[in-house]
């Protein structure tokens, strides 16, 4: 069974969806939850130029924490949950802490802020599916059945 999970997340429902599975497989298991996101090297040189890239990413982890607690209302976790902040090519990004988490499992959203709705699979979910060493469980939105 998977016992260290992570979950990268966007902010999007998609993401928000895959935050609910990830919380109840480590819940199953006993497991441990580790929340990714990736701020946008744009975005990330912007605050540095203004001085704020501090700021930005306290608030990034404040936002992070504050939907782990929304989302983990349900019941309560085996473990506190680890949040990282990231700043890079999201997907390149992912797998980096894949692998720097020792995680077992990726669960992520099939489409994020950045998907177009005509694709299938947003290209941050195809790039990790087709790169990742271990196995990625993409949730899907509720509108696919």
């Amino acid at each position: 069974m998977f016992t260290n999970i992570l979950c990268p997340v966007d902010f999007s429902k998609d993401s928000e969806r895959a935050l609910a599975c990830a919380l109840a497989l480590a819940r199953a298991a006993a497991g441990h939850l580790t929340l990714v996101t990736v701020v946008d090297p744009l975005l990330n040189a912007g605050a540095e130029a203004a001085g704020a890239a501090e700021t930005l990413h306290q608030q990034t982890q404040q936002e992070l924490q504050s939907l782990l607690e929304r989302s983990a209302a349900a019941g309560p976790l085996p473990g506190v949950p680890a949040v990282a902040v990231r700043v890079g090519n999201a997907a390149r990004e992912i797998l980096t802490q894949a692998e720097e988490s020792n995680a077992d499992v990726i669960v992520m959203g099939m489409r994020g802020l950045g998907g177009a709705q005509k694709f299938l699979l947003g290209s941050t979910s195809q790039h990790v599916l087709e790169r990742a060493a271990i196995p990625v469980l993409v949730v899907p939105p509720p509108d696919r059945r």
